[in-house]
């Protein structure tokens, strides 16, 4: 009996969960719509959840945004065996749709490139909430479409030297 009730009140949990999640994604285009732009309403609100805000994660450096979501792996929740399961520095921003673009080998350059972009989107949209501004997607999308440009610059070839 009182582990049909507990698995019951799971199922309520998670559908909770997940109501709140949709509402929260649902908003955040109104909340930080540049970072929206960059990275996705979900991932961005995820960001949030962990960081517990705009205003938090506008004063996060772009070095230390790279790794919120990382599981910490440490000898005892490995159990005592190496894992190659998850690249180290990986956390939530591993999952965006523009690294997720770039081949396996530009992925940790891609995802520092995106946490560069990231701090500035957010603390753009973070001084436009606190000077009482209209918020806009405007910067989101300029910074979306210049990493898009880099990402396909880096898959180029290299151009042959020249004989002089």
């Amino acid at each position: 009996r009182q582990v049909n009730e507990t698995c019951t009140y799971l199922d309520q949990l998670k559908s909770t969960q997940a109501e709140l999640s949709t509402f929260v994604e649902s908003n955040m285009e109104s909340w930080a719509p540049s970072v929206c732009a960059l990275i996705g309403p979900s991932l961005a609100a995820q960001l949030f959840a962990s960081t517990g805000g705009l205003g938090e994660l506008s004063k996060i450096p772009a070095c230390n945004l790279q790794l919120i979501g990382k599981n910490k792996s440490t000898s005892a929740s490995r159990g005592g065996m190496a894992t190659n399961a998850r690249s180290q520095h990986a956390g939530y921003l591993m999952e965006c749709e523009l690294v997720q673009r770039c081949p396996n080998y530009l992925k940790m350059k891609a995802m520092k490139a995106v946490a560069g972009k990231l701090a500035l989107a957010a603390r753009t949209d973070h001084v436009n909430c606190e000077a009482g501004r209209a918020r806009s997607a405007a910067v989101g999308r300029k910074f979306h479409g210049e990493l898009m440009a880099k990402f396909n610059k880096w898959e180029e070839p290299d151009k042959a030297q020249s004989v002089k």
